[in-house]
């Protein structure tokens, strides 16, 4: 079986690296230095903010990942750098579940073309100054509100644990199959009426954000997994989710909900 192994630049990180290496090639693992589409399993070592640059740089990867926890949450890790031998040992006996992904994507309609931005936990629609942003919101083509405030966040289900929890947002199992849209310091006045809580929608679905008054086809940020990029004379954004999947490698002793009580609540 052929492995690649990404691992962070942290002292911790590059220690369990460098353990990890000899047990696999020791279990009859194939490790190579580079990742290419044909790997057959991929393990990504320290915390999420690695696991999510790891995704990026993988192009959102359809081979299995363990993620190896050497940071702090650790929502996406299922082994530890104490229980290596074990965890492969489950691997390589097959032994383990597959958690799957789906990320979300937004396609960025503006004069100059089309454009495609991907998160695994959320995409996060601003303005590019202090002042508040416009936007006429729409489920599939259907309009529920003309918004005003900093900006809007639509979260995945795995994603539902990061900033969108920060915001208020729901917490959401990963084993639904929905989107999830929370406004960012809404206003709330004579002048504007807007929600204040979470949508939680099928992912089936298509959000179209299109900015009104001073914002029509003006320059938005769109921040994915934290990577912000400025778009000018943006017509809308459709936001759907992707028809990529990330399968994330669980084995029998994982507990969501037990993770999130110890980590979160």
């Amino acid at each position: 079986m052929k492995i690649f192994v990404f691992c962070n630049l942290k002292d911790k990180s590059k220690e369990t690296h460098e353990r990890l290496l000899p047990l696999l090639e020791e279990m009859g693992y194939d490790v190579v230095d580079t990742y290419t589409d044909d790997v057959d399993l991929l393990a990504c070592i320290g915390g999420d903010g690695t696991f999510l640059s790891f995704v990026h740089k993988c192009g959102f990867p359809s081979a299995p990942i363990i993620g190896i926890n050497t940071g702090h949450l650790g929502f996406f890790q299922e082994a530890l750098p104490s229980n290596l031998k074990e965890t492969f040992e489950y691997i390589t006996k097959g032994e383990y579940q597959l958690q799957h992904i789906r990320p979300v994507q937004a396609k960025i309609i503006t004069r100059r073309g089309d454009f495609f931005r991907t998160g695994l936990n959320e995409i996060v629609v601003r303005g590019p100054y202090s002042h508040a942003s416009h936007y006429e919101i729409s489920i599939d083509n259907t309009k529920i509100q003309d918004f005003s405030g900093d900006g809007i966040l639509i979260s995945t289900p795995v994603g539902s644990t990061a900033y969108n929890y920060s915001l208020g947002g729901a917490l959401v199992s990963p084993d639904l199959d929905v989107l999830q849209l929370t406004p960012i310091a809404p206003m709330s006045t004579n002048a504007y009426r807007c929600f204040n809580s979470s949508l939680i929608l099928p992912s089936k679905e298509t959000i179209t954000i299109a900015g009104t008054g001073r914002c029509e086809g003006g320059t938005i940020l769109l921040s994915f997994d934290g990577r912000t990029h400025e778009f000018n004379g943006v017509h809308k954004i459709e936001i759907t989710s992707s028809e990529k999947e990330i399968h994330l490698i669980r084995t029998s002793t994982y507990d969501h909900w037990g993770l999130l009580s110890s980590k979160l609540l």
